[in-house]
């Protein structure tokens, strides 16, 4: 049996970019129709991976939309699934990991998020959803731990930010799905 495989999925700019120099988002598309996507997507999925930076932003949003009477149903309903997926949290500090289903992998550094996370991809189980942060996916790029990526471009240039790719990275094409709002999910494969 091979090695479980990883989907990385994130928002980008035209440009590269997953968030703006100072961390800034306020450039993301909310499609709804790509939304039914990463739905889709996250329903699928085995567990989730996410740093620990972005294991923060989640955690204060997802449990109070789930909350939220006046929540649109969609992001309630995404909330939910978020709140039940298992997750596992990148980081180099033991915390109390407070958000529901969430455990922790504690890395010294580079070199041991990279051996622990061969340990996780060699686990029997279905596909590991990668969120993020911005560190953790370009790690896991530079040592071609990604096989699928499904990047969600969206119709905004930043001129400077945080890119994905940390080095020249060839992928091979897979399907491109426009949006009425401009976006684009394009997914491709790691080239062999």
């Amino acid at each position: 049996m091979g090695a479980r495989q990883v989907i990385l999925q994130m928002m980008m700019t035209v440009d590269g970019f997953v968030a703006g120099p100072n961390d800034e988002m306020d450039w993301i598309d909310n499609d709804p129709v790509m939304g039914e996507a990463h739905f889709s997507l996250g329903q699928g999925a085995d567990a989730a991976v996410i740093g620990h930076g972005v294991y923060q932003g989640m955690a204060n949003y997802w449990p109070q939309v789930t909350a939220n009477p006046d929540a649109p149903s969609n992001e309630a309903e995404f909330g939910k699934l978020m709140n039940d997926l298992h997750k596992i949290v990148v980081s180099t500090k033991p915390e109390d990991l407070q958000w529901t289903n969430c455990e922790q992998l504690l890395v010294t550094g580079e070199h041991d998020l990279v051996q622990r996370f061969v340990e996780l991809k060699n686990e029997p189980g279905g596909y590991l959803l990668l969120y993020g942060g911005v560190r953790t996916a370009q790690t896991l790029i530079k040592h071609n731990l990604v096989d699928e990526y499904r990047l969600d471009v969206c119709p905004t240039t930043l001129g400077v930010g945080k890119p994905l790719f940390p080095k020249r990275t060839k992928l091979a094409f897979v399907s491109a799905t426009p949006y009425e709002s401009g976006a684009m999910t394009v997914v491709y494969r790691r080239a062999e």
